[in-house]
């Protein structure tokens, strides 16, 4: 067998389609939450100044900022929809259109003077769900057309696997741009070091929240060498959870204490990976209605 027909063979096995509509439903509801609790960013805008609007992303469209009433329209459109794209109510329609309307509401948000890079993967493994038979059960689509829940098929198994890729290759982007930015001396610790001194330090000045722990730590000077590796080793290696189920398990333990690193020592949280829901792709995800807090919840939703 070729190494092409190997990875044909290795990208279209199949997969539960169970397991597609339980990351339907948590990347769903976590996107719906978050749009919720960021209401006040998303939602508002005119208390901006429009010269510092500089288009972003799906915001290239635009010519500049557009009246406050239609942003409020977009983001409760995108609401509405994100609700039944867990759902999975006319999930062929609103799927993609739930998956657009997160692109182009997080796009204006950028737009405006900070880029969160905190929504980039949520923004990716939305579009490959909406593009994929993720409402084949659990869903109120396959209530409606009344059939039996599917036998494991590859047409199940790909969009998981493209999202596995999808969320290394993320990592390996950020490893390339430190590399970019600063050469193999990102590993020797002292720029990292800097950069959370520096971050603790503008956020006492300015009186924002920052980390006494990294505070704390950045008065140390050995062990930010062993940390800088493993940062670039966590990043770079990502290709090769592709490729072997426990290597796929320890790099996500790994790649998810990263971020539990980044919330201890400069209190900046990224609350996708934090939730851990943005790795629920390398896992056999189903097996959380087993749970008995979530039992009841499974037997809520329709299938």
């Amino acid at each position: 067998m070729s190494l092409f027909e190997r990875f044909d063979a290795a990208f279209l096995a199949p997969a539960p389609a169970e397991r597609l509509a339980t990351l339907r439903v948590l990347c769903g509801a976590f996107a719906v939450v978050y749009l919720a609790v960021r209401a006040s960013v998303l939602a508002d805008f005119r208390g901006f100044d429009a010269r510092t609007f500089e288009p972003v992303g799906a915001a290239h469209l635009l010519s500049g900022p557009v009246p406050p009433s239609y942003v409020f329209v977009l983001y409760a459109l995108t609401l509405a929809s994100g609700v039944a794209f867990t759902l999975g109510i006319r999930f062929r329609v609103l799927g993609p259109v739930f998956a657009l309307l997160v692109l182009a509401l997080t796009s204006y948000r950028n737009s405006w003077g900070m880029v969160f890079h905190t929504d980039n993967l949520l923004v990716v493994q939305l579009g490959v769900l909406a593009l994929s038979p993720a409402a084949a059960t659990l869903s109120f689509d396959a209530r409606r057309a009344r059939s039996a829940t599917p036998t494991p098929d590859a047409r199940f198994g790909w969009p998981l696997r493209l999202l596995c890729a999808l969320t290394v290759t993320s990592y390996v982007l950020a490893g390339v741009a430190k590399l970019k930015l600063s050469g193999v001396s990102w590993m020797h610790g002292e720029i990292l070091r800097n950069y959370i001194a520096y971050d603790a330090l503008r956020k006492a000045q300015v009186g924002s929240i920052y980390s006494p722990f990294g505070a704390w730590l950045v008065q140390r000077s050995w062990p930010f060498p062993a940390i800088g590796v493993l940062t670039m080793l966590l990043e770079l290696g990502g290709p090769l959870a592709l490729f072997h189920k426990r290597l796929a398990k320890l790099w996500v333990l790994g790649i998810f204490g990263f971020h539990v690193g980044v919330l201890a020592t400069m209190a900046i949280a990224f609350p996708y990976p934090l939730s851990f829901i943005a790795y629920a792709s390398f896992f056999e995800c189903e097996r959380i209605w087993q749970w008995p807090v979530l039992k009841r919840v499974h037997g809520m939703l329709p299938s």
